[in-house]
């Protein structure tokens, strides 16, 4: 009988100690396995806004999103970033920082719907205010264009005229308030190319592609009232600008030549402007900035934004000098 009790109390220990074993197997996993490790689905960029910690899974490959806007994880020590312009300037731009050991998305401020060039705002050679997105080119920007799917109103030739105009606006901090000229990376435009732009546009979103080191300008049908979008990638450790590209609407709201009269019709040569600026290192100003060429509502009927305001300007001028 003696025997026999120690038999049922020995069972007992070694029952209580695989349940604890495997009590204490949960808790592991529950600390180092994340619902952001499993599947492939989206991850809300909400999920992420405090960056993903010690997940015990990479995270690369894998697409963020916020509202209409998602990018696909970079590599570690890459930042992605997608932002444009609309018609009335209502998608919010996104960052993904990927540091190594984490990973965390940081949504562009609210930008919401402003009448064109209201009375209140400063004139451009007035209105000194600026964004700087924290990237910026160490060496120069080489980039090609695509016209595969470019608008058939639109000849081959103005439309590359016009792409390589809004580049030097940008770069060269090409104005009327009689600043001198920036001290930029040259430019350096490589002739067409068959790739299209790192951008996948949608009925109801857009997203900026798998990290590569091509710099295309091309078109496509862009959602939601925009009519230029710029997805980039820069390195974290330096800032140095790794890959920008840059899509331009095929919708009807583009044109390279302002009719007269003209209604709801936006300069493209304007709008290739602001999204180069994106490209530089140039982030919106927000409400209250019409007259600025990176404001991000564009303003239709004008080519303000082919020549910088002082504000834009001086953003250019804080990352690269003045000659």
């Amino acid at each position: 009988m003696t025997i026999l009790r120690r038999t049922f109390a020995l069972v007992a220990c070694l029952s209580t100690g695989t349940v604890l074993a495997a009590s204490l197997q949960t808790a592991s996993s529950a600390r180092t396995v994340d619902e952001r490790c499993i599947g492939r689905g989206p991850i809300p960029a909400a999920a992420l806004a405090h960056g993903s910690g010690a997940l015990g899974c990479s995270l690369v490959g894998r697409v963020v999103t916020a509202g209409r806007v998602s990018v696909v994880v970079p590599p570690a020590g890459v930042t992605v970033a997608g932002d444009g312009i609309g018609r009335h300037g209502e998608v919010t731009g996104l960052r993904v920082a990927n540091i190594g050991s984490d990973v965390r998305a940081v949504l562009g401020s609210a930008t919401g719907s402003q009448g064109a060039g209201a009375a209140s705002d400063p004139p451009a050679c007035h209105d000194r205010t600026f964004h700087l997105e924290g990237h910026r080119w160490a060496t120069s920007l080489r980039y090609r264009v695509a016209l595969s799917n470019a608008p058939r109103r639109f000849h081959h030739r103005i439309l590359t005229r016009q792409i390589k105009a809004a580049d030097v606006n940008m770069r060269s901090g090409r104005n009327t308030c009689g600043k001198p000229h920036l001290r930029t990376p040259v430019g350096h435009y490589l002739g067409h190319t068959s790739a299209r732009p790192n951008i996948k546009p949608g009925t109801s979103g857009i997203k900026c592609g798998a990290y590569n080191t091509h710099n295309v300008v091309g078109f496509g049908r862009l959602p939601g009232g925009l009519l230029g979008w710029t997805c980039y990638w820069y390195l974290n450790r330096t800032g140095h600008m790794g890959a920008a590209d840059i899509m331009l609407d095929t919708g009807k709201a583009l044109t390279t030549k302002l009719p007269s009269p003209c209604t709801n019709q936006w300069d493209f040569e304007g709008i290739v402007t602001h999204e180069f600026g994106h490209a530089y290192g140039m982030g919106h100003t927000g409400s209250g900035h019409s007259h600025l060429t990176m404001q991000h509502a564009a303003t239709p009927c004008s080519t303000y934004a082919r020549t910088l305001g002082i504000g834009d300007w001086l953003g250019m001028k804080k990352m690269y000098g003045a000659k």
